[in-house]
């Protein structure tokens, strides 16, 4: 019995949908900038074993947090200042030359409470079980950065944890 070609064209159509869109994603990430930022709020006391570490991006903010109660409508403007990285707060659409959008990053805004309120930006990476040990001993020496590219579509995608400095 011999194949019919429309048989295998709808066989074949898909994966090679899923390739084409795999290659086009590389390869906005491999051209997308790197921001090194520092965090905080990790446990350097928590043994490592190949899980993921949460953490809150430390940067400056500025800006309305109250555009942030919904995720969809809030921007965060990148930008590199001579005290480090600042993150502007701005309403969807936005002007901005390194927006990021919060969703699209799986980034988890906290709202803080009282007087000294600070909105928290939280995110989280994966750690193997190959790089635990000697991330754990980094993370106990110091301060950390996380090494994050901004796609063209404004994800933040966490890359690596690397020693601050």
């Amino acid at each position: 019995m011999k194949p019919h070609p429309a048989l295998l064209a709808a066989l074949a159509l898909p994966a090679l949908w899923l390739a084409a869109g795999i290659f086009t994603n590389e390869r906005a990430l491999s051209a997308a900038p790197e921001w090194r930022i520092p965090i905080t709020g990790y446990d350097p006391r928590d043994p490592l074993r190949g899980r993921f570490i949460s953490f809150s991006y430390d940067w400056t903010i500025s800006g309305d947090p109250a555009l942030c109660q919904d995720p969809a409508q809030c921007r965060l403007c990148l930008e590199t200042t001579p005290a480090g990285i600042s993150a502007t707060i701005t309403a969807v659409p936005t002007d901005c030359p390194h927006p990021v959008d919060p969703k699209l990053s799986a980034i988890d805004i906290r709202q803080g409470f009282g007087p000294a309120a600070e909105t928290r930006f939280n995110s989280r990476i994966f750690v193997s079980e190959t790089s635990a040990p000697a991330l754990e001993t980094q993370l106990r020496q110091g301060p950390m950065t996380v090494v994050a590219a901004l796609a063209p579509d404004g994800r933040l995608i966490n890359r690596r944890l690397e020693p601050a400095g």
